[in-house]
């Protein structure tokens, strides 16, 4: 199906050195490319007419390198055309982009486009779209094919144009809570799969009646990075002490004004054994505001035990309910948890804090996927028996990084629809950085994050934010820890 202007699928430009046989100064590089056709097996790009060219090829790939001119030979090609209107047919649907490249021809001369486009094929309708809501929250659930995400347009009416509302998610997820909806009041879904800016056709409405409240809360995970590296070599610096680094962290979190922070390497003594640990100190240089749940035995007490991952909650805001606690993961790894209260509305939430095992490879990422499968199975217990939906905010230490052979925390919350605040959040800050600094002055920009916020049906996501504090992009002054904290904005229904 042709695309208008105000739908044309999104194009990846990237900008390539414009290379030529020589003696092609008579033909010109084709140029105002764009693609304005696309089905689940085929692609169509128009350009300009490049001067002196009276032939034209396409060339595709999924892999870019293809494209480059030393490599063209392994791209797949379209046949010649006599204006710049090609298609390639018969392709292999994938979420992987295809891109693409055209040459202008004439005899033996011949030009490249100097950039390389990119294209995502037509994904197909999601199927067996539902929509349900109780007390829980308001969720769609669907099913799908390969996808690099979905739109979700919601309405109240059946044609889809009444108070219209368009949420788009990235990632896998195939669950989406909606939010801002008025109990009593019926809306109407349309799921559409996206492969990159590909939309797939529009699924039929479905309709649900909201009848829940929601309860803002913003949850923040934050690693502050134990005091016995204290003095070591990292990054491209050294360590400043925990007293030091103590005030820029609280003023960090300060700035965020999380509701509930979960904390990890917190456990280390500020001085003599038994005395204060770095939460304690933590918990003092936030002037009282917080309140530290009690999920471990604390030195005060006989036989006292540290995990590391404590919980901050706001106490004029919220209550701890019943008796917080932890869990232990395997390969002496900790999950702390407490379930909280809304001391107005009510409301009620799991809030769980865990720190998996750090390791590149396989190995780690099966250790770190037995984590996360015995943390759903613990918290699920306790989560059913009270009711009350779980958050799960931590130092997973694991992303799509090649270093991983696969994102086992990730795939293990998908398998248990439980969504990445990132994924559906309607807004990112600062996603460009890595939430694991390292260390460095300059942070790292690579887009990825070992520091999540996973969030289950129910519980909806305004927002995601990496919270850093930079002056033209370098740190200033005592850099907090090696991670940047993560917060997300929920809303949890009542």
């Amino acid at each position: 199906m042709a695309l208008g202007a105000a739908s044309l699928i999104g194009l990846a430009w990237v900008l390539v050195p414009s290379l030529a046989s020589a003696g092609t100064e008579r033909v010109a590089p084709p140029h105002g490319l764009h693609v304005v056709q696309v089905s689940s097996s085929s692609f169509t790009v128009a350009g300009k007419q490049s001067s002196g060219a009276n032939r034209y090829r396409l060339f595709a790939s999924t892999n870019k390198r293809d494209l480059f001119v030393s490599n063209i030979e392994s791209a797949k090609r379209s046949g010649l055309s006599s204006t710049p209107l090609l298609s390639l047919r018969g392709l292999h649907y994938t979420s992987t982009p295809y891109y693409y490249r055209v040459e202008a021809m004439n005899g033996s001369r011949r030009r490249f486009s100097a950039v390389i486009g990119s294209v995502g094929l037509r994904p197909a309708t999601p199927t067996h779209v539902s929509a349900s809501s109780s007390s829980e929250g308001t969720s769609l659930h669907w099913q799908s094919g390969a996808a690099t995400g979905y739109s979700i347009v919601q309405a109240t009416d059946p044609t889809m144009t009444q108070n219209r509302t368009v949420y788009t998610i990235t990632g896998p997820d195939r669950q989406f809570t909606p939010y801002h909806l008025v109990p009593g009041t019926t809306y109407y879904f349309q799921v559409r799969a996206l492969n990159a800016s590909t939309p797939s056709p529009a699924t039929a409405p479905v309709a649900t009646t909201a009848t829940a409240s929601e309860q803002p809360v913003k949850v923040m995970t934050y690693n502050v990075l134990e005091a016995f590296n204290d003095g070591h070599k990292e990054g491209d610096g050294t360590v400043a002490p925990w007293s030091k680094r103590v005030v820029a962290a609280a003023k960090l979190i300060r700035q965020a004004d999380p509701d509930v922070v979960s904390i990890q390497e917190a456990a280390a003594w500020t001085g003599a054994p038994r005395g204060p640990r770095q939460i304690d100190s933590l918990v003092k240089q936030l002037g009282g505001e917080y309140s530290l749940a009690d999920t471990e035995i604390p030195p005060s007490q006989p036989h006292y035990f540290r995990t590391g991952c404590y919980i901050l909650y706001k106490t004029a805001d919220f209550e701890a309910v019943g008796a917080g606690n932890h869990w232990g993961l395997g390969n002496q790894r900790w999950a702390a948890y407490q379930e909280l209260q809304n001391r107005t509305s009510g409301a009620r939430f799991l809030m769980v804090a865990p720190h998996l095992v750090v390791g590149d490879g396989m190995k780690f990422d099966k250790e770190r996927r037995a984590e996360t499968q015995s943390l759903l199975k613990q918290a699920g217990v306790l989560a059913a028996k009270d009711g009350v939906p779980v958050v799960y905010a931590g130092d997973f230490n694991s992303d799509p990084d090649k270093r991983h052979a696969f994102n086992a925390p990730a795939l293990a919350m998908q398998s248990a629809q439980i969504d990445d605040a990132f994924d559906v959040a309607q807004s990112r800050t600062n996603a460009k950085y890595n939430s694991a600094n390292e260390y460095f002055r300059r942070p790292i920009a690579d887009g990825y994050h070992i520091d999540y916020v996973f969030a289950p049906a129910g519980v909806a996501v305004q927002s995601w934010k990496l919270i850093i504090d930079l002056r033209h992009g370098k740190f200033v002054g005592v850099i907090p820890s090696d991670h940047n904290p993560v917060m997300a904005s929920l809303l949890i229904s009542y």
